[in-house]
C-alpha cells in the first residue's frame, strides 16, 4: 500500500506543480497583454506638442493625434500617415495653419504642411514620417 500511496502522493504533487506553473504562465501572459494594449491604444506617438493660436481659447487646448500604418519597403516599420487636430474654435475658421514635425535634433521630418482651418477638426495628409523619429509637434494657427 505505500507504494499506490506514493504515487498517489506524486500525481497530485506534479498536478499542483502544473496547475501553479500554468497560473503563473497565465499572470505573465496578461501582464504583457495588458502592457501591449496600453501601449496600443495611446492614440499618440509619443511626441511632446506647441500648438500656438491666438483664435483658440486657453482653457480650451487642441488635441493632437497621430494615423500611422505600417511601410514595407527597404526601410520598413512604422509612418505617421496624418496628424489630426480636434477641439479647434470655432474663431480659427479662416485662418491659416502650418504644421511641423522634427525629431529628438530638431531635425523636420518630411515637409511642412500648410493650409486653411475650415471646421473644428483638421486632418493633416503626412508622407516619409517614420513614426519611431517624430518627437516634436509644431501648429501654428494665424491670420
Amino acid at each position: 500500500m505505500t507504494s499506490t500511496n506514493t504515487q498517489k502522493n506524486t500525481s497530485a504533487k506534479t498536478r499542483k506543480a502544473a496547475a501553479l506553473g500554468l497560473a503563473v504562465l497565465g499572470v505573465a501572459g496578461l501582464s504583457l497583454a495588458s502592457a501591449a494594449q496600453l501601449n496600443l491604444g495611446t492614440g499618440s506617438i509619443g511626441a511632446g506638442t506647441t500648438v500656438i493660436a491666438s483664435c483658440q481659447p486657453e482653457e480650451t487646448p487642441i488635441n493632437v493625434a497621430f494615423d500611422s500604418a505600417f511601410s514595407g519597403g527597404s526601410n520598413p516599420g512604422y509612418e505617421a500617415t496624418a496628424l489630426n487636430l480636434t477641439s479647434i474654435d470655432p474663431a480659427c475658421n479662416g485662418h491659416d495653419y502650418k504644421v511641423t514635425l522634427t525629431d529628438a535634433d530638431g531635425s523636420v521630418l518630411g515637409q511642412e504642411a500648410t493650409g486653411t482651418v475650415s471646421g473644428t477638426s483638421l486632418t493633416v495628409p503626412l508622407t516619409d514620417v517614420p513614426a519611431k523619429d517624430v518627437s516634436n509637434v509644431a501648429v501654428v494657427i494665424h491670420s
